[in-house]
């Protein structure tokens, strides 16, 4: 049955996504407020699809946690596709900091740039920190909440450790932007790079907000302690 459902699933999705993107590509002639609500439907529309085929759902906890007001880094686990849908429909389509090959997806480029996301060459990675710290003051200014940064740099399987990448630290530490930590545990269900799914409630934990932070190996332990969180009690309210 998981088998049938995941054949389902694609197969609304892959075909929506094409409909829908076909339609409303032209996204240049679009305003930022459109290109939102496009995007949040759409995203909206996976998650919705991912809960009535696949039976998998969504639990948040924290939520007291979750800032009223304010600009906020959210620094995340990353372990596979669906936190990045998630995200954008919850943040209401928060600025992605992304890995510069993600510029190249037809499309779906066209609006990451619409949207005002941040793309990091990781081969240079000093001119590519004051590129995104630039290009975060910019839009703080022109009124974008929060930002997205994944540290592990890629998605990473429950369980595995990576060694995570200081820039969240030096973004906090140039930019003044809080860090709002958040762990997830996506990838048990929604499983990296498998066309089979398994139902169950994804788990999303929100901490406190971090403010300053003067160290970086500090700041990292301090994140490396929260991704590695695997104790399923820890997600009870």
């Amino acid at each position: 049955m998981s088998h049938f459902r995941s054949l389902l699933f694609y197969f609304f999705f892959l075909t929506g996504t094409i409909l829908f993107f076909s339609f409303f590509s032209p996204v240049k002639f679009f305003s930022y407020k459109v290109t939102v609500k496009l995007s949040r439907f759409w995203s909206k529309s996976v998650i919705y699809l991912a809960k009535y085929i696949l039976n998998i759902n969504y639990r948040v906890y924290g939520l007291k946690n979750l800032p009223k007001d304010g600009n906020y880094l959210i620094v995340s686990n990353h372990q596979s596709a669906w936190e990045t849908v998630f995200f954008s429909y919850y943040f209401s389509c928060p600025v992605f900091i992304l890995k510069e090959e993600l510029k190249k997806i037809p499309i779906f480029s066209w609006y990451f740039d619409k949207l005002g996301f941040i793309y990091i060459n990781r081969e240079d990675k000093f001119s590519s920190l004051k590129h995104v710290v630039k290009s975060i003051n910019l839009l703080i200014g022109n009124g974008r909440k929060s930002f997205v940064i994944f540290p592990e740099g890629t998605r990473v399987q429950p369980n595995q450790k990576v060694k995570l990448n200081p820039g969240f630290f030096a973004i906090h530490k140039m930019t003044g932007l809080p860090i709002l930590p958040l762990v997830h545990n996506s990838g048990v269900f929604w499983k990296n790079k498998r066309f089979k799914k398994k139902r169950g409630d994804i788990k999303i934990r929100i901490f406190p907000m971090i403010k300053n932070l003067k160290n970086k190996n500090l700041a990292k332990k301090k994140i490396e302690d929260i991704f590695k969180i695997s104790d399923q009690n820890f997600f009870q309210p």
